[in-house]
């Protein structure tokens, strides 16, 4: 066991000189004003008028969006190299409203797969009434992506309460179409009655740092437990949508973005950290 968790630490240390931050520095974007709300559900539709920039680092491509009340990113993975490990990492989105470089707060986006009998306790712990219809149907299915949205150092994230501002939660949802990954975000603008809230207004100017893939050992656990139950490969995004949660698709896997099980990840360019920075300047109306 010693020798095992050792030969980890290795891969782990070299992983991390793949780090990418191939961003141009102190770039700025300009968001586009969103003349309606974008619907979050993993798909480009909305994003047809948008203009669309390149990480060098990780060929990733994305735009950005903005009404008066929420921030919408959309990240199109078109590169087979370009989603890394995303599907077990998740995305960090770091969030500054001062447009300083900082990870001390923000959100991750991560997918989980959980059981119908997980998914009905969380439905009915968020106030969710379900019939037992419902509750039937969703047992049938049996396992689900939730599309999670926690926010970073929450203890300092702390909300100004006001009952009459309504601010809805960070969502995102990903899906794949053919052979691109899309992952599609919100995140409100205003933080008042919620701690993921950006805290920042239409026509000032942000800072957003992005950050997904890299290996650590509790994605290495997963990965290979992955390819012990599936044959070797790695899904990267099964195409779902849905409010709450969506049945897995069992067939939704890409050959190119496999993970092989040789245990050569310090070499594999699929296994790198991608991170790049961007200042942003929010449209206004």
């Amino acid at each position: 066991m010693t020798r095992k968790w050792t030969f980890f630490s290795l891969i782990l240390a070299v992983v991390t000189v793949f780090a990418v931050s191939g961003f141009p520095k102190d770039t700025v974007v300009a968001s586009q004003w969103a003349a309606g709300p974008v619907k979050i559900d993993g798909l480009d539709q909305d994003w047809q008028d948008a203009t669309f920039l390149t990480d060098p680092g990780s060929k990733a491509q994305f735009a950005v969006k903005n009404d008066g009340k929420n921030l919408y990113i959309i990240f199109l993975f078109k590169d087979p190299m370009s989603p890394s490990t995303i599907e077990f990492t998740g995305m960090k989105v770091f969030l500054n409203a001062e447009g300083k470089k900082s990870k001390d707060f923000g959100v991750h986006f991560t997918k989980k797969e959980v059981t119908a009998e997980a998914l009905i306790s969380s439905l009915e712990k968020t106030g969710e009434a379900l019939t037992d219809e419902k509750r039937a149907e969703l047992r049938k299915q049996g396992v689900f992506h939730m599309f999670e949205a926690d926010v970073i150092n929450a203890k300092k994230a702390a909300a100004p309460a006001d009952p009459t501002v309504k601010t809805d939660p960070p969502a995102y949802r990903s899906a794949r179409n053919q052979r691109v990954l899309c992952w599609e975000l919100r995140i409100p603008l205003s933080r008042t009655n919620q701690p993921g809230g950006l805290g920042s207004e239409p026509g000032k100017t942000v800072k957003l740092g992005f950050e997904w893939g890299g290996m650590t050992s509790q994605v290495m656990k997963e990965m290979m437990a992955g390819m012990s139950s599936r044959g070797g490969m790695s899904r990267q995004g099964a195409g779902v949508t849905g409010s709450v949660g969506t049945p897995r698709d069992e067939t939704a896997r890409d050959a190119s973005t496999g993970i092989e099980s040789n245990f050569e990840y310090q070499r594999d360019p699929r296994t790198r950290l991608h991170s790049f920075w961007i200042d942003l300047k929010l449209a206004a109306r």
